[in-house]
């Protein structure tokens, strides 16, 4: 009896009933997912429209005026980028700038030598030999180039000190003055500060490649050399193109460090692009030109990541073929 109940055609009424309704709520929950979507998206598009794109557009009509801090702006058309491109010290800028970029190189492999050394497994002590290797990627950039200018002090620092108690000079060297010294100097302290950010990103893929590959290529017979090429560098491709790219363009915005330790001399030695731009905002008042520098250095930027984004994304290609 119990189950002609349970077989009833009232049962599946009731059930079938319930199915328009279901369905009819289906569109009002994807509604209103796609509002919240847009709810949590509108701060971020909010951020990139007004203090991005609506900046960099402001950027590029101030680039074809002459826009005094103080004064009516006036259309000069491409007069600043011809006055940029005709002045000897914007080549000086440009060559200051490209050499700079190439402390990512330097970085790169600090980093790479490090995370290897640390993935080891006979390596003790891991946790306080990252945290040793951190330090100077956790101090504030301006406190690490005050140390720097302190340690090549000509009169006081340590560096000018036992090289000439070692004999290797015969008397100090004004390191931030010469024009040879200073432009190593600034890729070296910049070097020094920043390979810790890509030795966390290396380490962590190094970490994430499985043992049993390395054991497999002990099996058939690979040398450690052949094992990095052929297990290692494929796992860790991927990460460092990333860090390059992001490094790159760091490398390229930062102002204080190579501002602090030289101020852009002797001359223009040492100014690389964002020096420039800073000369020519609030030293010489002039935004337009300012922001004409900007722009070749955004346009410079561009330049040299663009091969390295090429790659990562054929590495993100491959990824997904697997």
């Amino acid at each position: 009896m119990a189950r002609q109940e349970a077989l009833h055609p009232a049962h599946t009424l009731d059930i079938s009933s319930a199915l328009p309704a279901a369905a009819a709520s289906r569109p009002r929950t994807a509604g209103s997912e796609r509002w919240l979507i847009w709810l949590f998206l509108l701060p971020t598009v909010l951020f990139l429209v007004l203090l991005l794109w609506l900046p960099f557009l402001q950027g590029v009509w101030m680039s074809f005026h002459k826009w005094p801090f103080i004064g009516e702006p006036q259309w000069i058309g491409l007069q600043n980028y011809r006055d940029l491109f005709g002045a000897a010290y914007f080549w000086t800028t440009m060559r200051v700038t490209l050499l700079y970029s190439l402390s990512t190189a330097l970085q790169l492999a600090l980093a790479l030598g490090a995370a290897l050394v640390l993935n080891q497994s006979f390596i003790r002590l891991k946790s306080v030999w990252r945290g040793v290797m951190l330090m100077p990627y956790a101090m504030p950039p301006v406190v690490v180039g005050a140390i720097w200018m302190y340690l090549l002090d000509p009169d006081l620092g340590m560096v000018t000190h036992y090289l000439l108690s070692w004999g290797i000079i015969s008397k100090p060297i004004y390191w931030f003055s010469d024009p040879v010294w200073a432009k190593w100097i600034i890729m070296l302290v910049a070097s020094w500060t920043f390979w810790p950010f890509m030795f966390i990103i290396l380490l962590a893929a190094l970490q994430a490649i499985p043992e049993s590959y390395y054991e497999l290529a002990e099996v058939y017979g690979a040398n450690p050399w052949r094992r990095f090429r052929a297990v290692t560098l494929p796992h860790i491709r991927g990460a460092m193109l990333a860090a390059v790219i992001i490094r790159i363009a760091w490398n390229l915005a930062k102002i204080e460090q190579p501002f602090q330790l030289t101020g852009g001399g002797p001359g223009y030695e040492t100014s690389v692009l964002s020096i420039l731009t800073y000369r020519f905002a609030y030293l010489s008042g002039d935004f337009g030109m300012a922001f004409t520098v900007g722009l070749l250095l955004i346009l410079v930027t561009f330049v040299l990541i663009a091969p390295f984004l090429r790659g990562f994304q054929k590495q993100i290609k491959q990824a997904r073929r697997r």
